[in-house]
């Protein structure tokens, strides 16, 4: 899809149902959802997902890829695609803050909401994780093996093989995709907090964590906890990642919750 001169990639099941938009994190693409976008769309919801631009195989530009620039350009995605239904984002990491400033700043296009993990709940003073930094240092890899031990602190049950990780080192080494992805780690950190501005989403929100999550530790849930219209749902024996750490638990609980 051509949006303002600047190509995605996306699949759209084009199932029957509402319609349920996954926005992938930092470093992430449309494979990042494997384990989940068949079983959800056969739960009579129509998938829709993308590469984030500056992801995937998605454009590259040498832009600032900031949280407003991704804000925006889902909006127009949306749009684009002339979703007349009730819309829910699913958003994982940088994609679940992108989600989320969705939600506050276009309150009418999306009725429900799921986040996982999100990033921009941190205050300006979480400089990172050992785990966080360990992953930032995916763009250094010179190998798959490399990326691999890079990627292992996502998933704390050792799943990420050597297929995916193969298919991240091919898509990392695209040009312009190792700026892209500091630029957004760096949009990601230097974007207004969502804490203080929770109260402004309207949609009903599903938050989802990993209990064992070390790039964003699950300690960063208690603005959360604050929102009138929040569930919220940790899960143990997962990382930073449980719609790949546990795909069947976690297609059940957002499909019931999009259903409900």
């Amino acid at each position: 899809m051509d949006i303002d001169n600047l190509f995605v990639r996306y699949h759209d099941t084009q199932s029957k149902g509402n319609p349920v938009l996954l926005l992938h994190g930092l470093g992430g693409s449309i494979e990042s959802w494997l384990k989940n976008i068949s079983a959800i769309s056969a739960e009579e919801l129509r998938v829709i997902v993308l590469d984030l631009p500056g992801f995937g195989l998605s454009d590259k530009p040498k832009i600032n890829y900031t949280i407003n620039f991704y804000t925006i350009f889902i909006a127009k995605f949306i749009k684009s695609l002339k979703i007349d239904s009730c819309l829910s984002i699913v958003g994982c990491s940088l994609g679940g803050q992108i989600a989320a400033e969705i939600a506050i700043k276009y309150p009418t296009l999306s009725s429900k909401l799921v986040l996982i993990s999100p990033a921009g709940a941190p205050p300006y003073s979480f400089k990172g994780t050992y785990a966080l930094r360990k992953y930032i240092g995916v763009t250094r890899a010179r190998s798959v093996q490399e990326v691999k031990e890079a990627l292992s602190v996502v998933d704390n049950n050792n799943i990420i093989n050597n297929n995916y990780a193969q298919d991240f080192y091919h898509k990392l080494s695209t040009p312009g995709a190792k700026e892209a992805f500091i630029s957004a780690l760096k949009g990601s950190a230097d974007a207004s907090r969502l804490s203080k501005r929770l109260d402004r989403i309207q949609a009903n929100t599903l938050l989802i964590w990993g209990k064992n999550d070390q790039i964003i530790p699950v300690k960063y849930i208690e603005p959360f906890i604050k929102m009138k219209n929040c569930r919220i749902i940790l899960i143990e024996n997962s990382g930073h990642v449980p719609f790949i750490n546990k795909p069947q638990l976690f297609n059940k609980i957002v499909t019931d919750f999009i259903k409900e």
